[in-house]
């Protein structure tokens, strides 16, 4: 079985395509955002959209945000920081993820906030930490793309 893209290391299966097909909802505001960041890598915008704050998306569609996820390939997610559980109403997930974009390998660094509205989670809005610049990886390191190869066989 394949590893999901969240970076948990379990199988999509069991990880979060229950949540893309409507079988689970995400328990805590940490799991919404690994199945949004894999959402945007499938290019799931219906869950994009539905699991996002109807105050903050503003003129986003479903279908806006599908074409917009096949402009990026996102390949690795880090998370930093998480705060927000099962029985909690807000949340807070500070992460890092690697992405390509444009023929270059790209960084996002992001705290995104979160909120429970009868009992499910939703994305509200995010800050980009300006003091944070991401270091790109030594000729010797593993590639920030997950391709498992060293970064100078691969993206460098």
């Amino acid at each position: 079985m394949p590893l999901c893209f969240c970076g948990s290391e379990k199988a999509y299966s069991a990880c979060c395509q229950p949540f893309h097909t409507g079988e689970q909802r995400p328990q805590t505001c940490e799991q919404l955002m690994r199945s949004r960041f894999c959402a945007f890598k499938l290019h799931l915008g219906e869950y994009l959209f539905h699991t996002w704050h109807p105050d903050s998306r503003q003129q986003e569609t479903a279908a806006g945000l599908t074409q917009a996820s096949q402009q990026t390939d996102w390949r690795s997610l880090s998370v930093l920081a998480s705060k927000g559980g099962r029985n909690d109403q807000q949340g807070q997930v500070e992460f890092c993820a690697w992405y390509w974009h444009q023929d270059a390998l790209q960084f996002h660094h992001e705290v995104s906030n979160f909120i429970k509205i009868d009992q499910q989670w939703l994305y509200l809005d995010g800050q980009f930490p300006a003091s944070h610049k991401a270091a790109m990886p030594g000729r010797n390191a593993p590639c920030p793309c997950a391709s498992g190869k060293k970064y100078k066989a691969c993206c460098s």
